[in-house]
């Protein structure tokens, strides 16, 4: 297939047609996408552009990388989603809610799915920091934040204090700054340990957030998945014209 010669860059193209072929199921949840060489035979471009559209599509959460195997469509990257944008210190303002309390730094065998961001190999370790946030009415947070091994190795369990912004530690450890983050939300039923930490029955439905922090070109830095109490737990959009 031959890409229009115009002022549309090459990378960008190659990115709407797979996209469009992922919204509209022609590429299924779980599937996994020809191979590079493949791509860049079909669309007659070289191999840094490719990468370039397939970082995009990461970046979107539509599609993840494993490593020896391939890019494959992501669940749930069908569905219809609203994005919203906004900025790091917005995010970094955003955390500092109520009373933290540390529960546990330890290392762990990851969730498939975490493992799959962190593209490891199978029973490979992450460290897996779990906290508690609260409000003067009770607990209204409960987290489980993932750091790849080498990044987890570089904090200390000293380090993680009430007062600890996770990101500016990060970002000090690896000497960079967060380039981007991406966040999914969706209605879970508690389980026996979430309900435990909030105080509340088990399957009562609650918010489940599940955020990806990335580096500029696209590699994971770090993750949190975040169960929340729908009574104490209030979100607000703010949506001005451009």
């Amino acid at each position: 297939m031959m890409l229009d010669a115009g002022p549309i860059p090459l990378y960008f193209q190659i990115k709407s047609i797979l996209k469009s072929q992922i919204l509209s199921n022609e590429l299924r949840e779980q599937e996994r996408l020809p191979s590079e060489a493949q791509l860049c035979k079909q669309y007659h471009v070289s191999l840094g552009t490719l990468r370039q559209a397939l970082s995009e599509l990461l970046r979107e959460g539509l599609v993840y990388r494993v490593r020896g195997k391939g890019t494959f469509v992501n669940e749930g990257a069908g569905l219809r989603q609203l994005r919203f944008k906004g900025t790091i210190e917005n995010l970094i303002t955003s955390a500092q809610e109520g009373r933290v309390r540390v529960l546990e730094y330890k290392e762990v065998i990851p969730p498939l799915h975490v493992a799959k961001m962190f593209q490891l190999e199978m029973n490979q370790r992450v460290f897996q920091l779990e906290m508690i946030f609260s409000i003067s009415k009770g607990p209204s947070r409960y987290s489980l934040i993932y750091f790849p091994p080498e990044l987890g190795k570089m904090i200390m369990r000293n380090e993680l204090k009430e007062t600890t912004e996770i990101i500016l530690l990060v970002e000090k450890k690896l000497q960079t700054k967060i380039h981007h983050a991406h966040q999914t939300m969706d209605i879970r039923l508690a389980d026996k340990i979430i309900s435990k930490y909030l105080s509340i029955k088990q399957k009562t439905p609650i918010f489940a957030m599940e955020r990806h922090y990335r580096s500029r070109d696209g590699s994971p830095l770090f993750m949190s998945l975040n169960y929340c109490r729908p009574d104490l737990y209030k979100f607000g959009i703010e949506l001005t014209r451009t």
